[in-house]
């Protein structure tokens, strides 16, 4: 579109982002902590820091595995998706933390 509407004169400057860039990853985080300092005014951003703990729950290892590990969070990879290994198993290349069958076993196991 951006083509017919220039009519080719110049190439669209565009910068794509997706899983697993850390810019989705940070925002998320900034969302987060609005949320707990909104809720609990006696929070600071520091204390917020220390005893912050973000769980990210897919099936795909190259794009959510590899963005919740590349943020430090703590990965659980489900076998209900992308990723169908054998129990037991987890991604060569981008491990999570945990690998569970289902979405409500990951919810069990972070309570």
């Amino acid at each position: 579109m951006w083509n017919a509407l220039t009519k080719g004169a110049s190439p669209l400057k565009h910068t794509p982002f997706g899983k697993p860039n850390k810019v989705q990853y940070t925002y998320a985080e900034r969302l987060l902590d609005n949320l707990v300092l909104g809720a609990d005014a006696a929070t600071t951003m520091p204390q917020l820091r220390a005893q912050r703990r973000v769980y990210a729950i897919g099936d795909n290892p190259a794009a959510d595995i590899a963005g919740a590990n590349g943020a430090g969070w703590t990965s659980i990879l489900v076998r209900t998706g992308v990723f169908t290994g054998a129990p037991g198993t987890n991604d060569a290349t981008n491990p999570a933390n945990k690998v569970v069958d289902h979405v409500g076993d990951a919810v069990e196991w972070i309570i």
